[in-house]
Formats: structure tokens, sequence, C-alpha cells
């Protein structure tokens, strides 16, 4: 069973979790080769992080940080792959 300082302890260990990887998301945004991309980006965290601010069921806390670390790779996998693909001059060429 948790103490009430169990939980208060879980739950500043989630929040800090939560603004690291906001703040890592926004600095993936910035990665983004469009501005387009970095606004979307910037604008789906926001909305996400707004909508998930005051859960207090810890399993679906633990969820929601463990898809954002999950959005976090895919953002950084995409900027580097739409960065590689938008240099390559052969791209543009249509």
């Amino acid at each position: 069973m948790m103490t009430p300082s169990t939980v208060i302890n879980a739950n500043a260990v989630a929040r800090t979790k939560a603004l690291s990887l906001y703040r890592q998301l926004m600095r993936g945004s910035k990665k983004m080769p469009t501005t387009d991309r970095k606004e979307f980006v910037r604008f789906k965290t926001r909305t996400e992080f707004r909508e998930n601010m005051h859960l207090t069921d810890p399993e679906k806390i633990d969820f929601h940080l463990r898809l954002a670390e999950f959005n976090l790779d895919t953002v950084l996998a995409q900027a580097e792959h739409l960065s590689t693909l938008f240099a390559d001059p052969r791209y543009h060429k249509t």
C-alpha cells in the first residue's frame, strides 16, 4: 500500500519526467526542416500535455509518459530523416 509520502514522491517524479519530456519535445520541434512541421509538433505537444495535466491515476500517468517518450523518439527520427531528404538536391527536382 502506498503511503501519502510515497504518493507525493511518485507525483513529483512523474511531474519532473513530464516537464523534461515536454522540453525535449519542444526542442525536438526545432529540428524539423519546415515551419509547418515545427508548428505541428509544438501544437500537438502543447495540446496533449494540457489535456493530460490533471491526471491522477498512476497507471494513466505512466501510460502517457511512455507515449510521450515514444513521440519524442518519433519526432527526432522524422526530423533527421526529413532534414536529410530535403537537403538532397535530387529531392527538389520534379
